[in-house]
């Protein structure tokens, strides 16, 4: 239905040069959110412009406050002709953990994860394996949002919070960047809030999809993630560079 509607306001844009367009329209309105065609709400996170590529100002088609979707005209190399169709997707920031299980060290054997099993919207009907991941909200770092997400969905603190990268979601529409975390050394929260009040400016919501919570050892979550049984990719691409880490492999002494 989103493809549809952005599709149909695409063939109605007017029939005259891009680069006019983008010239004329209002810089100081673009620089706060800009003027949409459409907007179902105010699209308040990163905008991406390339001072290498990026030739003019892009023109902002549909926003809300989880995306923009905006028509950039691109020249990739200085004798190549600009393209002034490209679009692009601004999304936030995001943050992915695969999180060691309390249990881990009353095993005294491998360690143990916390692993979903979730049901989303564009898994065709199908469920996946899954770890946490939101939004990084106004004024939170990758890891304050990875150590409160971890908190609020599972009701647990962990003293090790590994960075394992940065990563750009699609290189040709953007996406958003995603961080990935591992989260170790964890333990349950005492008199933790089963909810918190959400700040006006949050973006992220609880989520609505049904899942259920499970433990894995990590020879289950290695061979899980082998086998392609995280069908999203930044679940996926988390857990295999978690599961490469040395910590992670090491079997917990006795």
């Amino acid at each position: 239905v989103f493809i549809s509607i952005l599709l149909s306001f695409l063939f109605l844009l007017p029939n005259r040069n891009d680069r006019s367009i983008i010239m004329n329209s209002n810089s100081k309105e673009e620089d706060n959110g800009g003027e949409c065609l459409v907007s179902f709400g105010s699209y308040k996170g990163p905008k991406y412009i390339s001072e290498t590529f990026t030739r003019g100002t892009p023109q902002c088609l549909v926003q809300s406050k989880w995306l923009r979707v905006a028509k950039h005209s691109v020249q990739l190399t200085p004798s190549s002709k600009v393209i002034t169709d490209w679009l692009w997707i601004d999304y936030h920031e995001r943050i992915n953990v695969l999180v060691e299980s309390p249990s881990s060290f009353q095993t005294q054997q491998e360690r143990q994860w916390l692993i979903f099993q979730q049901h989303k919207y564009a898994l065709e009907g199908v469920s996946s394996l899954a770890i946490i991941g939101g939004i990084i909200e106004p004024g939170e770092t990758p890891q304050q949002a990875a150590t409160r997400e971890i908190e609020e969905e599972m009701k647990i603190t962990c003293q090790a919070i590994i960075f394992l990268g940065r990563f750009r979601t699609d290189v040709n529409r953007g996406m958003g960047y995603t961080n990935s975390f591992v989260a170790m050394d964890c333990s349950s929260v005492k008199n933790s809030q089963e909810s918190r009040e959400q700040k006006i400016e949050e973006v992220g919501e609880t989520d609505q999809e049904q899942q259920e919570m499970t433990t894995m050892t990590t020879s289950q979550v290695r061979e899980a993630v082998s086998q392609g049984k995280f069908l999203e990719v930044q679940w996926s691409n988390t857990v295999a560079l978690a599961m490469m880490l040395p910590k992670v492999n090491e079997y917990l002494k006795t």
